[in-house]
């Protein structure tokens, strides 16, 4: 029965309901629509239409994959099986093609590579001379002109992504050039989300980046030992009268290293120079007394500062491989070393189930000179497969802009992810405990 006035309460109840229920959806269907968004961030193409991003890689990321994995395409797919070989990081840029719409450059043979913010050691003076027809400028005032811009992006680099730090002139067929030059963890200050759609090439140390950028190369070493043979039948362990070295000065605490070496100098003898042991045997300079330090001892512990994916620096290459001592390594995966790496020429520490299990092996190899001759075996047996000639990571630079396509476009949509990895799974998690340069949270050795 209606009431008099024509109140109906059950009419207003179904209205109210109904209204509710619209809100309910369109707010699950904007979660939905948000997930979705963030998954497939929309950029915009040449035809200035904006289109969702739909690439995705061979596989999904498994949420429970190790810290460091191994989840981008190879440069050098011999070096590895196929079935690693998964492009998962191209779902973080977009690559097109447009036809030229401004007058080529008068010579295509020759690049202009202006460094942006750069310093005075930075870039060397000649980055590149066996290819002079690439020339790298610290003057901004050629920027117009230049076929790329160079980014340091470490120090010095905005935290946030500010338009006015940045070239106010940017033609269309001009590449805009990433080099963290470090790993994640020494970016990590950097709201790289807020640079999605600015950089069109990275240039690292990690093997999916557009340009390789790393601290030493297995082409190289091979190189260097062609101009320069060593003997077929030499005794590495001759005149060296000690045992493990360690040149260390980036004294944080919470590195994981530390936790290692202080383990493993409970079962066998570790001398300790740099800032974080002893007083240092060798001027900061004087090259040739590091030289001549390192080559007394027979095991050098090249330990990372960062376990991150790739991150292989000069502690392996220099003061290791080009010294005649075997590296002890702490860092990337051993997979990365052995696709990386002459063979058969480090000690992993992963190889071990503990630092006293790792010092006996030492002492065993300290006293079986063969065995320790394997370590050195590499050197006059160089793999059939060594990759392209690399002459250095500024050639590289010089390379890339004289092979790629004037019509290739290519920009990085999330430069967060793909630097960090999508789960942040790149780089193993460390604690940071205010500023590492802190006194109190530095460890010394003595």
């Amino acid at each position: 029965m209606e009431p008099k006035n024509g109140y109906n309460k059950h009419g207003l109840f179904k209205t109210v309901g109904a209204f509710m229920g619209m809100c309910v959806y369109m707010y699950l269907l904007y979660i939905v629509y948000d997930e979705y968004t963030m998954e497939n961030p929309m950029t915009l193409h040449p035809s200035g239409e904006p289109e969702f991003n739909r690439s995705k890689g061979l596989h999904d990321v498994d949420e429970n994959a190790s810290l460091i994995q191994r989840s981008v395409l190879p440069r050098y797919h011999y070096f590895i099986s196929s079935l690693s070989a998964e492009n998962t990081s191209s779902k973080f840029y977009s690559v097109w093609h447009e036809e030229a719409t401004l007058p080529l450059r008068k010579s295509l043979n020759s690049k202009i590579i202006v460094v942006w913010n750069s310093t005075p050691k930075w870039p060397p003076k000649s980055p590149c001379s066996s290819m002079p027809q690439c020339v790298f400028s610290k003057d901004r005032r050629q920027v117009a002109d230049a076929d790329a811009v160079l980014f340091r992006g470490i120090h010095g680099f905005p935290l946030v992504y500010n338009r006015t730090e940045f070239p106010t002139v940017r033609p269309s067929h001009q590449y805009w050039i990433y080099m963290p030059y470090e790993c994640p963890h020494l970016t990590r200050d950097i709201d790289l989300v807020s640079y999605g759609g600015v950089f069109n090439w990275t240039f690292t140390y990690r093997n999916d980046s557009d340009i390789l950028a790393t601290w030493g190369h297995v082409t190289q070493i091979y190189q260097e030992l062609a101009e320069n043979p060593p003997a077929l039948n030499r005794d590495y362990a001759e005149h060296k009268t000690k045992l493990v070295l360690w040149y260390v000065s980036n004294c944080y605490k919470h590195l994981s290293r530390f936790a290692y070496v202080t383990e493993l100098r409970k079962h066998i003898q570790v001398d300790i120079f740099g800032r974080c042991g002893n007083a240092s045997h060798c001027g900061k300079k004087d090259r040739q007394c590091f030289i001549e330090h390192i080559r007394q001892y027979k095991f050098y512990l090249a330990f990372e500062n960062f376990k991150c994916a790739e991150y292989i620096t000069e502690k392996f290459w220099d003061n290791s491989l080009k010294n005649d001592v075997v590296p002890i390594v702490l860092g990337a995966p051993k997979d990365d070393y052995e696709r990386f790496a002459p063979p058969n020429s480090f000690i992993h520490v992963d190889d071990f189930n503990s630092p006293r299990e790792l010092a006996n092996y030492l002492e065993y190899l300290d006293q079986n000179d063969h065995e320790y001759n394997q370590y050195f075996a590499w050197k006059t047996e160089p793999p059939k497969n060594l990759p392209v000639s690399w002459e250095g990571r500024y050639c590289e630079v010089c390379k890339k802009l004289l092979k790629t396509s004037p019509t290739e476009r290519k920009v990085y949509t999330d430069l967060d992810r793909w630097w960090r990895g999508e789960n942040y799974e790149l780089c193993e998690p460390l604690i940071y405990d205010g500023s590492y340069k802190h006194p109190k949270n530095a460890i010394h050795f003595h």
